[in-house]
Order: C-alpha cells, then sequence, then structure tokens
C-alpha cells in the first residue's frame, strides 16, 4: 500500500466518551430541583429571545488534517541507551516546520523496554514567545499498510517544549517480527511513522485584510491645511474623524438640487447617466480614474464605458469616503460577464471597475467577496487568467489553492484551453501540485521576514502597517516587503552617518508609496 493510501485510510474519528459526571437527582434538593426545572423550561413565545452574541477570549477555528510519512531507517543501529535520541529531518505541514524525536531506548522519564516519541514545532520553537495551537496524532505503520500503536493528543500550544509519550511502545514489540512493524528493506529495519497535524487559529487571522477607508480624514485634512501652519499640518496628518453613513438617496445622480453641484469640476456619462466629482479629490483617492479628467474643462463630459452606473457611483461615493453598502453585493448584475469571467453578481463587476479605475480599497474589498462565492469549477480557469492578468494576488492564490482540489475536473473544462496556452501558468500550478504549497496566514513574531511562506492576506496586512501599497501580484508584494527591510537596514547604520549612499538607493527602488515593477 502506497503512501496516499495510508494517508487516506486514516480514521479521524477520535471520540472520547466520558461517563464520569453522572449526578444522581436522588441527591439534589428540592431548590435545586426547582432551578433546574426553571433553567430547563422551554422559551413560550413571549419570551424575548437573545438578539446578540458575544464572543469571549481568543477564539480558536481548526484548518484541517494534514499527513506525513516519517521513516526512521535502520532501526535497530541507533542510539538505543535511555536518553539518547535521534531527530527526523524538519517536513512542513501547514506552512511550519515540524519534526519527530524518537528515542529507541526510551526517554529519561520512561519506563524499562519503551519507546518513546515526540513531535516538535520547530517554527515555533526558533521563535520567542510564539505558540501554535494544533491536535495531533502518531501512528506505526506495519508493512502491510495498516497502522498500529496510535496515540493522539487534543489541541495544545507548540512553543519550545515537544509533545508526545514517554512510553509509546515497548521497544521488544517493534523488534518482534511477526509484529511487522519494522520493513526489512535496509540493514536494521526501517520504522514508519504516521504523524497528522491539525492547526487551530485565531479566527482573526483568517479575516481577510480590507484597508481602512480614510478618505474622510483625508477630506478634513484638506480644510485642516487651508487654516494651519506647516507645523499644525504635519501635526494633524493622523486625527481621524467619524465614517458617514450610507444613504443611497442623497444626491445619487448629481442632480440640480445638490448644493454642491457647482464646486463639481468633473462629469463623467455612465450609460446615458450623468455623474459629477471633484478633480481633486479623485487625484487623491482614484488616480487612474483622475487621470482621465486630465487636459479636459468643466463642461466637457468624459464618456465612461464598460460599467453599470450605481456600481460606477460606489466608486465615487468610497472615493468620497463613504462605505459600499452590504445590499450591493447581493444584487445581480445585468452583465452575463466582466473581463472574461460569466458573473451573476455585483462583487465581480465592482472588482473589475475598482481594478479599472485605480480604487484600490474596493478592489481588495470586492476581491475578497468573489473569493467566498464565485470560485468553481466552471469559473476556475477564468478567473485564474484574469488575476493573473489584473494583479488580483488574493484571488489568484485562492483559485490555485481551489484547483488543487478539484485539477482533475478544472481540466476537463473547456474553459481550461485557455489556462494551457499560458506556460507560466501552466508551471506555477504544476509547482503548486508537486510542492503540495501551503501559505500561512499568521505572522512569527514581531521580525517575521520569511515572506516566501506568508499568504497574500498576511503580506497586505503587512505592507498595510508599514503604510506601503497594498496592491499588486503576490511578487510585488514580496518585492516591496524586502525593499522596506532593505531600507530599514539602511536608516540602522546611518546614526554613525555610514551607508548613506544605500539608503537613498533604497528608497528610490521603492518610490512613490513602495510602487514597484512586477
Amino acid at each position: 500500500m502506497n503512501a496516499n493510501n495510508i494517508i487516506n485510510n486514516i480514521n479521524n474519528d477520535n471520540n472520547n466518551n466520558n461517563n464520569n459526571n453522572i449526578v444522581n437527582n436522588n441527591n439534589i434538593s428540592s431548590n435545586q430541583h426547582s432551578l433546574r426545572r426553571t433553567m430547563s423550561c422551554p422559551l413560550s413565545h413571549t419570551d424575548q429571545l437573545p438578539h446578540q452574541t458575544v464572543q469571549v477570549g481568543i477564539q480558536l477555528i481548526p484548518t484541517g488534517w494534514h499527513a506525513a510519512l516519517i521513516h526512521f531507517h535502520s532501526f535497530e543501529t541507533l542510539p538505543s541507551q535511555k536518553g539518547e535520541s535521534t531527530d527526523s529531518e524538519p517536513f512542513a505541514m501547514h506552512g511550519l516546520d515540524w519534526y519527530l524525536r524518537l528515542h529507541p531506548g526510551g526517554a529519561t522519564s520512561a519506563k524499562d523496554d519503551m519507546v518513546s516519541l515526540y513531535l516538535r514545532c520547530k517554527s515555533a520553537a526558533d521563535q520567542s514567545n510564539i505558540s501554535v495551537y494544533a491536535e495531533f496524532s502518531l501512528a506505526l505503520v506495519r508493512n502491510d499498510g495498516q497502522w498500529d500503536s496510535h496515540m493522539s493528543c487534543p489541541c495544545v500550544p507548540f512553543n519550545r517544549k515537544r509533545k508526545g509519550w514517554p512510553n509509546f511502545i515497548s521497544r521488544s514489540r517493534i523488534l518482534d517480527r511477526g509484529c511487522q512493524l519494522l520493513n526489512n528493506d535496509c540493514y536494521g529495519g526501517t520504522l514508519t511513522v504516521l504523524v497528522k497535524v491539525q492547526l487551530f487559529q485565531d479566527a482573526r487571522t483568517l479575516e481577510c485584510y480590507i484597508p481602512r477607508n480614510d478618505m474622510n480624514c483625508k477630506l478634513l485634512r484638506l480644510l485642516e491645511e487651508a487654516n494651519s501652519t506647516d507645523q499644525d499640518n504635519r501635526q494633524n496628518n493622523n486625527n481621524n474623524s467619524n465614517h458617514n453613513n450610507y444613504n443611497p438617496n442623497h444626491n445619487k445622480y448629481g442632480d440640480d438640487s445638490s448644493n454642491t453641484k457647482n464646486t463639481a469640476d468633473v462629469q463623467f456619462n455612465v450609460e446615458g447617466t450623468t455623474l459629477y466629482a471633484h478633480s481633486l479629490i479623485l487625484k487623491m483617492s482614484a488616480l487612474t480614474l483622475a487621470s482621465l479628467c486630465e487636459d479636459t474643462d468643466r463642461d466637457t463630459t468624459i464618456p465612461i464605458t464598460g460599467v453599470s452606473p450605481h456600481i460606477f457611483l460606489c466608486l465615487l461615493r468610497y472615493a468620497y469616503g463613504d462605505n459600499i453598502p452590504e445590499e450591493l453585493w447581493t444584487m445581480n448584475t445585468s452583465r452575463t460577464s466582466v473581463g472574461g469571467v460569466s458573473c451573476t453578481s455585483s462583487a465581480m463587476e465592482l472588482l473589475d471597475a475598482a481594478n479599472r479605475f485605480g480604487v484600490v480599497g474596493v478592489k481588495l474589498l470586492a476581491e475578497s467577496k468573489v473569493v467566498q462565492s464565485d470560485i468553481a469549477v466552471d469559473t476556475a480557469s477564468d478567473l485564474l487568467l484574469y488575476a493573473d492578468s489584473n494583479d488580483c494576488a488574493l484571488l489568484k492564490e485562492k483559485v490555485v489553492d481551489f484547483f488543487l482540489l478539484h485539477a482533475e475536473q478544472i481540466r476537463k473544462t473547456p474553459e481550461f484551453q485557455k489556462v494551457k496556452e499560458s506556460n507560466t501558468i501552466l508551471d506555477e500550478l504544476m509547482e503548486a501540485l508537486l510542492s503540495k504549497r501551503v501559505y500561512r496566514m499568521f505572522p512569527l513574531g514581531e521580525n517575521d521576514v520569511d515572506y516566501s511562506s506568508m499568504g497574500v492576506n498576511l503580506l497586505r496586512k503587512k505592507l498595510g502597517e508599514r503604510g506601503l501599497d497594498v496592491d499588486g501580484s503576490r511578487e510585488m508584494l514580496i518585492h516591496r516587503l524586502t525593499l522596506e527591510d532593505q531600507a530599514a537596514r539602511s536608516r540602522d547604520t546611518t546614526d554613525d552617518g555610514s551607508n548613506v549612499a544605500s539608503l537613498a538607493q533604497a528608497y528610490s527602488l521603492l518610490g512613490n508609496n513602495g510602487n514597484v515593477g512586477r
């Protein structure tokens, strides 16, 4: 039986029945009986049901099981004095490095003739003050493919300490050829251990990173800068103000009743609907859209094609500091396809429009909605091509993850023929299949710079925390962080007046707000 069959045949049912907490009702007082009956009484139709749920503490979410087979060759010749150990080579699961520690003669705390076996998270052990929460199980694999001596551990924090069992199995049982625990493919026999790990992550790390819409702060800053000194401007740059509530009926189409229409200097024609805006605002929040307004006077109408008026209006409202209304995500779109991708909801149309006109916050928000609802076998190929050509890094990452699970079905769809025309994307899919890549979504300490193992959401969080551009392909995000690290190291060495040239070079590469080429 091969390794894949062994892993696929694992029984994940670890039911623990606890019959020790039996209450003898005859010993309960009458008051306790009354209280028990009151607490278990069902709500009547006149009772008010709870209208909110409060979460207390850190909510840990299971992320699924990963499995690996670890082979200890020449088991009989391994150091077998009590306390002596042999470590496996590190192996990757859930984007982290792990290893097994085997004591062929038992750990110092083990009983005589016992073999000790422990699991350790190397990634967590290498970092200070970092804990990785996981449940795991260890089992030996017999020559017939069945597992033996299965031991499991509930969710525990992995940090610098190892987790396992000092009395895992007797050494004499392993050496007993009748038990078939040693494979005779090499001298001394090979002992095979099956490792299963399920990671538990803070629910907050699973949330898609959406940058805060701070456009209303920028609008307020315009007024403050016009009435204050340069020193006041620098002090007020970090001031915050409350977000405006969405009002779909307020100045919905820039009609004549608006008391600010006369101050607008830009007008757009979106499929017959005229919308008014201010070029200065667009230059601060939608650079691509603002570039369309250059070299035009206020009487010139700029045509906008390929987007619905209500979608374009949402982009404008966001540019002015508003939020995207929740009802938009459930609205059906009249367009059958957007950017070559068939769509039935407004999320894909809004993603395409935000990408076209450079409204990054809306792009990332719409991208997260598409990731949640639009990835399917029939759409995966088109979404992959769209994400690759439009630098939708999160969408591309999630579509590739979906492909790893449904490769056979996706390859049979007509849309996959377009994917086959791109050697670059095919290479990426092949690499993902062979490496079984899993990007992590949580940081490993403050000095975590292993960007290649991070998911797009974590990369964007790090960029956002540093005030850098969060848009672009995965390669662009990593490149910006790497250059910023170089600039930070250069800043640390300029205290004595050295490396000024390298600092200037790093900042010249970072460019405007950390933007770099792909």
